[in-house]
């Protein structure tokens, strides 16, 4: 199932981050996430995942990374169907985390992330920092157990992503944020932020402090 406890989908919203904020720095136990995408096509995907606690040294390869995660990893695996409103149908079992590490570690589509999570006003936070091929990227996630209506966007927030494709983690499997990054800021200094305004009010804040 779903973190969020509300069977097979999730509901959550996306948002680009310009620049690693001082808050991440708050979770003292960042996780190491390592996903291999086996599919992905028209809004659907599997996803096999290896998690962990994040190891001091980050470089190396996919696999040297996913064998640094050790005793405690856990693994799932994931079918994803196409996402609309904030809404995505995902189921997610249990996965031998050594099979799933074995299966990250030989896989050619992985994607390879840190995980902080935090506390933002009434909302829990992931802010994940893209290593590998899609570094520098930084996108920010909210998640509830409905519809993320009525949400505070922290400032930390530049632009909302959710609705993007090209920000899903199956898509950036196959083309790695860095080799269009440069395009992508030109983009958005051209068109500028958006945010989606069909999930009730949009609540803008300068600050929000963790409770």
């Amino acid at each position: 199932m779903s973190d969020s406890g509300c069977g097979d989908f999730e509901f959550e919203r996306k948002f680009f981050v310009r620049d690693m904020p001082a808050v991440a720095a708050s979770d003292p136990s960042p996780a190491l996430i390592a996903q291999a995408y086996l599919f992905a096509a028209d809004g659907y995907a599997v996803r096999v995942r290896l998690q962990g606690a994040a190891p001091p040294e980050l470089d190396g390869t996919p696999a040297e990374l996913v064998a640094a995660l050790g005793d405690g990893a856990i693994g799932t695996m994931t079918a994803k169907g196409p996402a609309a409103g904030g809404t995505r149908y995902e189921a997610e079992r249990e996965l031998d985390p050594l099979v799933a590490g074995q299966i990250v570690a030989r896989a050619e589509h992985v994607v390879l992330k840190i995980r902080s999570s935090v506390w933002l006003g009434e909302d829990g936070w992931v802010i994940d920092r893209f290593l590998g091929g899609n570094a520098p990227l930084v996108l920010s996630e909210v998640e509830r157990d409905g519809p993320v209506v009525d949400l505070a966007i922290p400032s930390f927030c530049t632009t909302e992503v959710s609705e993007d494709d090209r920000f899903r983690n199956e898509y950036l499997a196959h083309h790695p944020f860095g080799t269009w990054a440069k395009d992508y800021r030109r983009e958005l200094d051209l068109l500028g932020p958006s945010f989606v305004n069909s999930l009730g009010q949009n609540q803008f804040e300068g600050t929000l402090r963790g409770e």
